[in-house]
Order: C-alpha cells, then structure tokens, then sequence
C-alpha cells in the first residue's frame, strides 16, 4: 500500500509508503530493498530513488493539490476516485479501508486546517508539519473497544465521524456533495430558522404568560374591589361586648334585663303606604296610615294587644320612673305608635328593649315617614344599624346625630332614656319650640347640636346642670332675650357658639369663668353695652367672634393675655377708641379683623410683633397718620385692607417684603407719593389685587400706574371727576 499526503490531504495506495513535504509526507515503493529507499535531509522523509523524481516533480508542480500515485505513475486507478478543489482530495471507500489500515500514521496541515489520516488531536499518533513531531495519546495504545462503519476497530477517544472529515470539508464548501444530500448552507439555512421559531415561541410564550399575569392582577383588582364594596354594603352583626373597663362612657352598659317574651312572634304590620283601603290583606294596616286616614288606631290584633300590655308592665317603669304612665289603646301619640310597633312582630329580640322604644317613638316624633332618609329605621335590625344611629362597644346608644334630613317636630322626653348618649346633633332641619331642659339632666351628654333649626325662647338656666356638656352650639336659630349667667357654670365647656340669634344686653361676665373655652362666638346678635374684661382670663382661647352687634367702649387691655388667641373678629362690633398696644403680645394670632368699627387713631406699631398673621383688616374705620413700616414684618400676610380710613403719607417700601401677598386694598385714604417699585414688583408674584385711589391728569396724589402695578384705580371722593 502506498501513501500520499500533502498539505492539505491525504492519498492511499497498496503497500509502500511514502514521505515527504519536510518530513512530514511519506511514500513507500513496493521494492523491499532498503537500498531504495531515501531519506531527506531532515531524516524523516524517506521514498524510493524511482519515485523520488516523479513525486518531487509531481508534488512541486501543484504543491497546493493532492496527487496520488501508484506503482506505474499514474495520477489514480479505475479503483480510486480523486476530487480536486485545490486544497483537497477525496478517495473511494475501497481506499479508505486501506487508509484505515494505517491507522497509526497521520497528518494534520495547521495551514488548512484538514486532517489527511486523522487529526493529531485525537486519541493514536499523527503528524504535525509545523513541529514535525509525533503525538501520541497515552489511550491510544489501548484495545480498541469499537468499530467504525467500515467494520474497522477504532481505538478509544477516537471520534466516530473520523473518516467524515473531509467529506464534511466539502460539505461546508459545497463542492463534491452528491445530488441527493442537501447542501451545507440549506442546512444551516434550516437549522437557523429552526432556532428563530424556536425563538419566536419562546417569546411568544413569555408574552401569553405575562398577559395571563396582567389578566389576573386585574381580576384580583377587580375582585377585592368588589369585596370591599360588599363588605361596605352588607350589614355588620352588633358591637361585640369588650372587657370591662370602668368610668369610662364608651363602656356604658345597662345591667337590668327586662325581659320581654323572647323568641315569641306576634301578628305583622304592614308597611306604610299611605293607603286608607286597609283591606290588602297584608298583615295589619300600619298604625300611620290609620292614624293619616281615622285619626284612630282601630285595627289591632289581639296578639299584638296582649304583648304591648306586657311590655307596658314591665318596661314603663324603667322608662316612666315618677309617675303611673297610662296610655289609650287607640291613641295616636307617637309614645303609642312607638309601642305598638315594638308590640308587633319579632321587632323586639334585636336588640335591647329600651333602645328600642326611644327611638322608635323618637322616630314618630320627628315625622320619619318624610324624612329624606331612613335607612333601616323600624326594621328588625339591631338599633345600632339605624341611620344616624352609633353605638358603643357594648351596644349602648352613645350618639345619635341627623344632618339635612327633613326633619319636623321636637326630640321626645323618651330620647333621655337613652342614659349612654353622648352627643345629639340634629341639624340642619326644622326643629321648633325651646330647648328643653332634660338635655340638661343627662348624665353623659357631651355634645348637644342644635345649629340651624327654628328655635325659639332662650338658653334654659338648667344649662348650668349639665355635668359632662363639653359642645353647645345652638347657633342660626331664634333664640331670643338674655344669656343666662348659669352659662359660667359649664366648666366643661370647650366649644360655645351663640351666633346668629337674638340674644340682647350685656355679655355676662361669669363667661370669664370658663377656663377650658376654646371658641367662643356670639356674632350676629344685638348684644350692647362693653365686652367684659374677664374674657381676658380665657387663656384656652382660640377664636372669639364677636361681629355684627351693638357693642361700645374699646377692647379691654386685658385680652393680651390671650396667648394661644389665633382668630379675633370684631368687625362691625359697635367698639372704638385707640387701639391698646397689648394686641401685640397675642403673637399666635393669626386673622384680626377690626373693620367697620369706630376705632381711630394711629395704627400700632406692635401690631408689626403678630409675625404669624395673614389677614388683617383695619377698614371702614377713623384711624388717621401714617402706616407704620413695622407692618413690613408680617411677611406671612396674604390680604391687608386699609380702605375707607384717613390715613396720610406714603407707602411705606417694606410693604415690599410681602412675598406671599395676594390683595392689597388701600383705596379711599389720602396718600401720596408713587407706589414703591418693591410693591409693585409683587405684581409679578402672588399679588392679583392692588386697588388704591389714584390721581388723574398730574394732579396731586397717590400715583400708581395701571395695570403694570395697581390693578384697579378708584377716583378720589372729592374729585369732581
């Protein structure tokens, strides 16, 4: 067999071997004399002197391509197939049997990259032509343990597409490729598309999740949303009882049962339908509609009959303590209209009997059947679930408070056994007559909410009872006469609000006595005569209105010792004279509105000390001289007006520190000069409103031009213009 490997391949023949290319080819004749053989200059490349010529000549002619030889020179036999490429060459299969025969000699070209035996990098012995050395795998040596396709063994670590190198070579280039295999970019073509739809659905796939887990965000949204909105909607169960803690009003419990025949259910009424047929076949007709149409109650069952007189025996007394209370079957009393209703039914075992009773009849008297709304109110729910209607944690009535409601009428005295109450508020309805003195007498009120209504009369003397009376605001009303000294009484009164009435003649003084007082108004009425000065002693104070009355004298000096004071209206009060350099030690004030009053004189310059004020309003007033440039330290000012005074001079510039001002109202005054650069850069600001009289036609005056800096000027009174 003779062998022939070039640069880039790698050719076989019967027996000989042959070596050249710098020692790394090999060719062997079949001449067994060792006479014939040569051996090159390096030592390693050996061939027969007859050969040595024509493969020197061959191999240098196209050293780049692949020859073969036999023994009578012939470029390949009927037995050999050759393919050229000009680095590579194939052979048939019979001659890969015999090139697997010499399995242990190799070559590897670093230039190509093409193994003509197989790779030095596999397991067995090779041949590199850049080091010409010999490389051999120490499993090479080994038993070989597989064979390849060709029925030959092949040692261990040698790899199974050996003989496929350089078939896979012309693959890759596309040459020598049979018709009926794909060529090598088709299938990489394939392969590459293969991955990007391989891509293409895995991203597909992370899409789908993640509008799947957007789709179920929203839901889970949508869900808990629709949760909450039925948890809103769906009636709570009664306040559970909460351990006992004593001497404290939200633990007020009533710990007499008055039992009532529980678990027994009488005859039902009707619902009200404004109906005189009574003959619908709906239960009884209710106590309304006959009481509307037969100004009687006629139609009673008997059942009904016999359980309001067992809760008359046994609940009146707690209810009606001081006298015998008898009450006519067929009356239309909302006392009897209450009580039958608790009397029909199972109205009675949903919550405490009492309770129960008091509101019902509550609800008669105030005209139910009008109001705008009255969620839950008579039903078989528990009490604590009626409109307007809170409760503590031991399911004690302690607040029952109405706004806007359209109700008519008068609280009944029913409403006072209702001993947890701590605030009543109905207000903004139409409630008429007095106020009357049980509010007084209950022992927990706290606060008593009446503002808005049509009272009559005046504040009771009983007010000074109330024990634990923290609010009262009986404002916007029709009260009338004077305010009772009793009304210093209240120490525990933190909020008083008068306003709005018709109260007249002097303030009281003993309201100096209400230490704990933190807003007092009493605006809008016809008190007269001077503020008392042990208002002064009210140092819890914060907001004292006293507008729109028929006051005289000054303020007392002693309303300096009013620290926390933040608001002080007494705008169109009747007072006067100077103003007491006292008002600057209430340095938390915060609005002071003195307009339309008879004050005169300079304007303070302690005024400048109220660094936390932003309204001031000294208008419609007689004060007279200069404004002083202390008022330039009120930096937290947003609206001064000094309108319809006799003040003089000019504007002071510090008016420029305002940074935060947003009028400015100087109009009906007699100054003079030009507006300061520094004011009229507010304009730039906050500063919207600037009016002040200004002069015309060069005439003497305040001159301030329009509307780059006032914007609006006013003509001065006296102008005949």
């Amino acid at each position: 067999m003779s062998r022939y490997s070039g640069s880039e391949g790698s050719y076989y023949q019967d027996d000989p071997s042959y070596y050249g290319d710098g020692g790394s080819v090999s060719y062997n004749s079949g001449a067994d004399d060792p006479s014939n053989s040569y051996y090159g200059d390096d030592g390693n490349t050996q061939y027969t002197e007859d050969q040595q010529s024509q493969a020197q000549r061959s191999y240098s002619d196209n050293p780049g391509a692949m020859q073969a030889y036999d023994e009578t020179q012939q470029p390949y036999d009927d037995n050999q197939s050759y393919t050229s490429r000009g680095s590579n060459a194939d052979y048939s299969q019979s001659q890969r049997s015999n090139a697997s025969a010499s399995r242990h000699s190799g070559y590897r070209d670093d230039a190509s990259g093409v193994a003509g035996g197989y790779n030095g990098g596999f397991d067995g012995q090779g041949y590199d032509d850049a080091n010409n050395a010999s490389m051999r795998s120490d499993e090479f040596s080994e038993a070989p343990t597989e064979y390849d396709e060709y029925g030959n063994p092949v040692p261990r670590g040698m790899p199974s597409d050996y003989y496929g190198d350089s078939q896979r070579s012309f693959t890759e280039r596309g040459e020598g490729v049979p018709e009926d295999e794909p060529r090598f970019e088709e299938v990489m073509d394939e392969e590459e598309k293969k991955r990007r739809a391989r891509r293409r659905r895995a991203w597909c796939c992370c899409l789908l999740l993640l509008c799947c887990l957007l789709i179920l965000i929203i839901l889970l949204i949508i869900f808990l949303y629709a949760l909450s909105k039925d948890e809103d909607e769906r009636i709570t169960p009664a306040p559970t009882f909460a351990p006992f803690v004593d001497d404290t009003d939200d633990d007020f419990y009533y710990d007499d049962d008055i039992p009532i025949a529980p678990g027994i259910v009488t005859s039902t009424m009707a619902p009200i339908d404004f109906d005189c047929d009574f003959d619908n076949g709906v239960g009884f007709p209710h106590v309304f509609d006959q009481c509307k149409c037969d100004q009687i109650i006629s139609i009673l069952p008997s059942d009904v009959i016999q359980m309001r007189a067992l809760i008359v025996e046994r609940l009146f007394p707690k209810i009606y303590i001081h006298n015998n209370y008898t009450l006519d079957l067929q009356s239309c009393d909302p006392t009897n209209l209450g009580l039958i209703w608790l009397s029909s039914g199972d109205n009675r075992d949903s919550g405490e009997i009492r309770q129960r009773y008091a509101l019902a009849v509550t609800y008669f008297a105030l005209n139910g059947t009008v109001w705008d709304y009255d969620d839950a109110w008579l039903t078989d729910l528990n009490e604590c679930l009626w409109l307007g209607v809170q409760c503590n944690n031991r399911d004690a009535v302690n607040s029952f408070a109405i706004d806007t409601n359209n109700i008519f009428g008068w609280m009944p005295t029913e409403i006072t056994r209702l001993v947890g109450l701590a605030a009543i508020a109905i207000t903004r309805n139409h409630l008429t007559g007095t106020i009357p003195t049980f509010f007084f007498e209950m022992p927990r009120l706290q606060e008593l909410r009446l503002y808005a209504n049509r009272l009559t009369g005046s504040i009771p003397p009983e007010v000074g009872l109330a024990p634990a009376l923290e609010s009262l605001r009986v404002d916007t009303n029709f009260l009338a006469g004077t305010l009772v000294t009793e009304i210093g009484n209240i120490t525990t009164l933190t909020d008083l609000n008068i306003g709005f009435n018709r109260f007249r003649q002097q303030i009281p003084s003993e309201i100096g006595q209400l230490q704990n007082l933190r807003f007092l108004s009493m605006a809008g009425n016809f008190f007269s005569g001077r503020v008392p000065s042990e208002i002064g002693r009210m140092d819890s104070l914060r907001s004292f209105r006293l507008q729109d009355n028929l006051l005289n004298g000054n303020i007392p000096s002693q309303f300096g010792l009013l620290w926390n004071i933040q608001e002080l209206r007494l705008a169109g009060s009747g007072m006067g004279g100077i103003l007491p350099t006292e008002l600057g030690l209430m340095t938390n004030l915060q609005r002071l509105d003195l307009g339309f009053s008879n004050f005169n004189g300079p304007i303070v310059t302690e005024l400048g000390k109220l660094t936390n004020l932003f309204y001031l309003a000294l208008n419609d007033c007689k004060f007279t001289g200069t404004v002083p440039a202390e008022l330039g330290s009120l930096w937290n000012l947003t609206r001064i007006q000094l309108q319809d005074n006799k003040l003089t001079g000019t504007i002071p510039d510090a008016f420029g520190k305002w940074a935060n001002l947003e009028t400015l109202v100087i109009d009906g005054n007699k100054f003079t000069g030009e507006a300061p650069p520094a004011v009229c850069d507010l304009r730039n600001d906050r500063l919207t409103r600037f009016i002040a009289t200004c002069s015309r036609d060069g005439s003497p005056g305040f001159l301030c031009e329009r509307p780059r800096c006032c914007t609006v000027c006013r003509q001065a009174i006296d102008d005949p213009f």
